[in-house]
Protein backbone atom coordinates (compact mmCIF):
# COMPACT_ATOMS: atom_id res chain seq x y z
CA UNK A 1 0.00 0.00 0.00
CA UNK A 2 2.88 2.15 0.77
CA UNK A 3 4.39 1.72 -2.67
CA UNK A 4 1.29 2.39 -4.72
CA UNK A 5 1.26 5.60 -2.56
CA UNK A 6 4.42 7.14 -3.24
CA UNK A 7 4.25 6.03 -6.91
CA UNK A 8 0.78 8.21 -7.19
CA UNK A 9 2.62 10.91 -5.49
CA UNK A 10 5.25 11.20 -8.25
CA UNK A 11 3.07 11.12 -11.23
CA UNK A 12 0.61 13.89 -9.37
CA UNK A 13 3.53 16.23 -8.66
CA UNK A 14 3.83 19.72 -10.70
CA UNK A 15 7.29 21.47 -12.38
CA UNK A 16 9.51 22.08 -10.24
CA UNK A 17 10.84 26.11 -10.19
CA UNK A 18 13.50 25.28 -12.02
CA UNK A 19 12.17 23.82 -14.95
CA UNK A 20 9.61 27.13 -14.83
CA UNK A 21 12.33 29.20 -14.86
CA UNK A 22 13.74 27.30 -17.85
CA UNK A 23 10.74 27.48 -19.81
CA UNK A 24 9.68 31.03 -19.17
CA UNK A 25 13.72 31.94 -20.38
CA UNK A 26 13.51 29.86 -23.13
CA UNK A 27 9.94 31.20 -24.13
CA UNK A 28 11.77 34.86 -23.87
CA UNK A 29 14.56 34.35 -26.19
CA UNK A 30 12.03 33.31 -28.90
CA UNK A 31 9.91 36.04 -28.63
CA UNK A 32 12.51 38.32 -28.56
CA UNK A 33 14.07 36.87 -31.25
CA UNK A 34 10.47 36.78 -33.28
CA UNK A 35 10.15 40.61 -32.58
CA UNK A 36 13.34 41.46 -33.64
CA UNK A 37 12.37 39.91 -36.98
CA UNK A 38 9.32 41.90 -37.04
CA UNK A 39 10.92 44.93 -36.43
CA UNK A 40 12.90 44.63 -39.33
CA UNK A 41 10.41 44.07 -41.22
CA UNK A 42 8.85 46.74 -40.27
CA UNK A 43 11.29 49.21 -41.21
CA UNK A 44 12.27 47.90 -44.60
CA UNK A 45 8.26 48.18 -45.40
CA UNK A 46 8.25 51.61 -44.31
CA UNK A 47 11.46 51.81 -46.35
CA UNK A 48 10.42 50.70 -49.11
CA UNK A 49 6.79 52.59 -48.89
CA UNK A 50 8.73 55.94 -48.85
CA UNK A 51 10.75 55.23 -52.06
CA UNK A 52 7.99 54.40 -53.85
CA UNK A 53 6.27 57.29 -52.75
CA UNK A 54 9.14 59.01 -54.01
CA UNK A 55 9.19 57.27 -57.26
CA UNK A 56 5.70 57.95 -57.93
CA UNK A 57 5.97 61.56 -56.81
CA UNK A 58 8.84 62.39 -59.13
CA UNK A 59 7.03 60.35 -61.82
CA UNK A 60 4.27 62.42 -61.91
CA UNK A 61 6.29 65.39 -61.70
CA UNK A 62 9.00 64.47 -64.68
CA UNK A 63 5.34 63.51 -66.46
CA UNK A 64 3.89 66.88 -66.52
CA UNK A 65 7.03 68.90 -67.34
CA UNK A 66 7.72 66.76 -70.34
CA UNK A 67 4.49 66.65 -71.86
CA UNK A 68 4.36 70.74 -71.23
CA UNK A 69 7.94 70.76 -72.45
CA UNK A 70 7.77 68.66 -75.94
CA UNK A 71 5.24 71.47 -77.01
CA UNK A 72 6.88 74.18 -75.75
CA UNK A 73 6.96 77.37 -78.27
CA UNK A 74 10.46 77.87 -77.47
CA UNK A 75 13.33 78.16 -74.59
CA UNK A 76 14.13 81.23 -72.69
CA UNK A 77 17.55 82.50 -72.28
CA UNK A 78 16.92 82.85 -68.45
CA UNK A 79 17.12 78.87 -68.04
CA UNK A 80 20.42 77.76 -66.97
CA UNK A 81 21.14 74.02 -65.16
CA UNK A 82 18.93 74.81 -62.00
CA UNK A 83 16.20 76.66 -63.95
CA UNK A 84 14.19 75.90 -67.02
CA UNK A 85 12.28 78.60 -68.51
CA UNK A 86 9.60 78.42 -71.72
CA UNK A 87 7.43 79.53 -73.41
CA UNK A 88 4.29 77.14 -73.05
CA UNK A 89 1.69 76.29 -76.18
CA UNK A 90 -0.53 78.70 -74.86
CA UNK A 91 2.13 81.76 -75.09
CA UNK A 92 2.79 81.82 -71.22
CA UNK A 93 6.27 81.51 -69.69
CA UNK A 94 6.73 78.47 -67.24
CA UNK A 95 9.77 78.05 -65.08
CA UNK A 96 10.78 74.88 -63.39
CA UNK A 97 13.02 74.87 -60.47
CA UNK A 98 13.78 72.98 -57.33
CA UNK A 99 13.88 75.63 -53.57
CA UNK A 100 13.66 74.64 -50.34
CA UNK A 101 13.37 70.51 -50.51
CA UNK A 102 10.32 71.07 -53.24
CA UNK A 103 10.27 71.03 -57.42
CA UNK A 104 7.93 74.04 -58.30
CA UNK A 105 6.08 75.11 -61.66
CA UNK A 106 5.30 78.63 -61.93
CA UNK A 107 3.68 80.98 -64.97
CA UNK A 108 4.14 84.21 -65.28
CA UNK A 109 2.70 86.53 -62.75
CA UNK A 110 1.27 83.14 -61.18
CA UNK A 111 2.22 82.28 -57.39
CA UNK A 112 4.08 78.98 -57.30
CA UNK A 113 2.82 75.28 -57.38
CA UNK A 114 4.72 72.56 -55.52
CA UNK A 115 4.82 69.22 -57.47
CA UNK A 116 7.00 67.35 -55.49
CA UNK A 117 8.53 67.35 -51.92
CA UNK A 118 12.03 65.88 -50.55
CA UNK A 119 13.58 67.18 -53.26
CA UNK A 120 17.63 67.34 -53.60
CA UNK A 121 18.18 68.77 -56.49
CA UNK A 122 17.19 69.17 -60.26
CA UNK A 123 19.23 69.87 -62.83
CA UNK A 124 18.48 70.87 -66.87
CA UNK A 125 20.68 69.97 -69.86
CA UNK A 126 20.23 72.10 -72.95
CA UNK A 127 21.04 69.58 -76.04
CA UNK A 128 21.18 70.78 -79.74
CA UNK A 129 19.96 68.54 -83.04
CA UNK A 130 23.48 66.70 -83.11
CA UNK A 131 23.40 65.76 -79.08
CA UNK A 132 25.90 68.37 -78.08
CA UNK A 133 25.31 70.08 -75.04
CA UNK A 134 24.49 74.11 -74.91
CA UNK A 135 26.26 75.72 -72.77
CA UNK A 136 25.73 79.21 -73.56
CA UNK A 137 22.15 79.52 -73.69
CA UNK A 138 22.39 83.20 -74.35
CA UNK A 139 23.46 82.84 -77.85
CA UNK A 140 22.37 79.42 -78.50
CA UNK A 141 18.98 79.21 -77.25
CA UNK A 142 17.10 78.78 -80.52
CA UNK A 143 19.53 75.62 -81.24
CA UNK A 144 18.24 73.33 -78.25
CA UNK A 145 15.63 70.74 -79.53
CA UNK A 146 16.38 68.44 -76.30
CA UNK A 147 16.08 68.73 -72.51
CA UNK A 148 17.07 66.42 -70.38
CA UNK A 149 15.81 66.54 -66.69
CA UNK A 150 17.62 65.21 -63.70
CA UNK A 151 15.77 65.43 -60.38
CA UNK A 152 17.32 63.91 -57.33
CA UNK A 153 15.21 63.52 -54.41
CA UNK A 154 15.59 61.87 -50.91
CA UNK A 155 13.13 61.44 -47.48
CA UNK A 156 14.18 63.59 -45.11
CA UNK A 157 15.37 62.03 -42.25
CA UNK A 158 14.89 58.32 -44.08
CA UNK A 159 17.45 55.88 -44.34
CA UNK A 160 16.67 55.01 -47.95
CA UNK A 161 19.56 56.23 -50.59
CA UNK A 162 18.49 58.93 -53.01
CA UNK A 163 16.36 57.81 -55.65
CA UNK A 164 17.64 59.65 -58.95
CA UNK A 165 15.21 59.78 -62.28
CA UNK A 166 15.95 60.95 -66.16
CA UNK A 167 14.42 61.53 -68.68
CA UNK A 168 15.16 63.09 -72.14
CA UNK A 169 12.43 65.44 -73.51
CA UNK A 170 12.45 66.31 -77.31
CA UNK A 171 11.07 69.57 -77.92
CA UNK A 172 8.70 68.84 -81.09
CA UNK A 173 7.41 72.53 -81.96
CA UNK A 174 11.02 73.58 -82.53
CA UNK A 175 11.99 70.48 -84.11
Amino acid sequence: MKDVRIEIEREQRGFTLVELLISVLLLSILFLAVWGLFAQGFILWKQGENKVDMYDSLRISLDRAGRELRYAQNITDSSDASNLYFVNAGGTTVRYYCSAYALYRQEQGAVAQPLASDMQSVDFTYLNSSGTEVTDLATEAAAVTQVKITITAKKQGSRVGPVVLTQKVSLRSLS
